[in-house]
């Protein structure tokens, strides 16, 4: 079942937090979100990754996997630094999806500050 989340890429791979979701967590503007933030995962993920113990969640290329109710659509919000396709593929692959189903989408705020 594909799922929802946050990640980064980093050393060619994908880290982050996929799960399952819920259809009846729709919120108003049909979307169905990750209640996981970047900010506060990387905490996490820094005491699991010894490189990341320097670095802001922000210096790493990141993401994040929702989905459209109306569109019955998954979305992928990333940094324009991941547009590639195998990059993709290995998103893809993390939450589940069948990567042609996928609306694969830029956004300003999923940018790398280094």
């Amino acid at each position: 079942m594909m799922k929802i989340g946050i990640f980064w890429y980093d050393k060619n791979q994908v880290i982050g937090i996929a799960h399952n979701f819920d259809l009846s967590d729709v919120d108003s503007l049909g979307l169905i979100d990750s209640s996981y933030t970047h900010i506060e995962y990387w905490e996490i993920l820094r005491c699991q990754f010894d490189h990341f113990k320097y670095l802001e969640y922000e210096e790493i290329p990141r993401g994040r996997v929702i989905f459209n109710t109306q569109m019955n659509q998954t979305l992928v919000y990333m940094d324009a630094k991941l547009f590639k396709k195998p990059i993709a593929q290995k998103v893809a692959s993390f939450f589940d999806l069948d990567f042609e189903q996928v609306k694969w989408k830029k956004d300003p705020h999923y940018y790398t500050i280094k």
